[in-house]
């Protein structure tokens, strides 16, 4: 079995797929598998996975109409035979050659959930300077953590697989903030790697469709946490405009 299993979600993402390839194939650390899950593309999506599965071992795909991310995020998962998995979506890519390797050979064998920092690149892979939206989080990553919103990436996030949830798909921009808050209700074993792991491609759907995503986000954290969560994100919203965002702290 491998020890990771990676999910990326395609649809005519040709254009910055090869990022992503890239980025898996240089990694020095090769216990894993990768899992597509395409949309039904035809741009060249196809071709190059196609390609791509005949110079790596462990290369699965499927390609079939799906109802949106996180349905096509939830095939993934039923896919994936890892002991840990991770999204890395198409234009996303791991920070360096040997972050894969940096990640599990500094990580303790009882880790459940390890996660760490990520940049916002361009389609180009050209770094954004782009503070972050909240401050990163300080001691063991918990569900508290999530009261306002995101505080790790959903892409920094590599979780051991019998505990990951699927994706509630009432949710199709905002799934993520209530797949990570229901993760770490379970209380797992949490591991910080202190390392840059992701670069995370700016101008997702989220950012496309910013109120509809607002208006999940604060009816996710009503359910998990209650009015007064609410009011900490819009809090939160207003110090990080005021701010200018938070720095990011970590850089290696």
């Amino acid at each position: 079995m491998p020890h990771l299993s990676i999910i990326t979600v395609t649809y005519q993402a040709a254009k910055v797929l090869p990022i992503t390839l890239q980025s898996v194939a240089a990694q020095t650390w090769k216990a894993w598998e990768h899992i597509f899950v395409d949309g039904g593309s035809r741009d060249g999506t196809l071709a190059q996975i196609e390609a791509y599965a005949q110079t790596q071992e462990g290369v699965w795909y499927l390609s079939e109409p799906d109802r949106g991310l996180y349905d096509a995020m939830n095939k993934g998962l039923a896919m994936a035979r890892g002991e840990y998995v991770c999204f890395l979506n198409a234009g996303d890519s791991f920070w360096a050659a040997d972050t894969l390797e940096r990640l599990f050979t500094g990580a303790p064998p009882e880790a459940d959930v390890l996660y760490g920092e990520h940049v916002e690149v361009d389609e180009t892979g050209q770094i954004l300077p782009t503070p972050r939206h909240r401050p990163y989080p300080e001691g063991a990553l918990s569900m508290s953590h999530f009261r306002t919103g995101m505080r790790i990436c959903h892409q920094a996030l590599i979780v051991r697989r019998r505990l990951a949830p699927s994706y509630d798909l009432r949710y199709p921009l905002a799934a993520d903030l209530d797949w990570s808050i229901r993760l770490l209700r379970q209380k797992p074993h949490t591991y910080d790697s202190r390392q840059v792991l992701i670069r995370y491609l700016a101008g997702g759907i989220s950012a496309r469709r910013l109120r509809r995503y607002v208006w999940e986000r604060t009816a996710i954290l009503y359910r998990h946490f209650g009015v007064g969560a609410v009011l900490e994100s819009g809090w939160a919203i207003v110090r990080h405009k005021v701010l200018g965002g938070y720095p990011r702290k970590l850089a290696s």
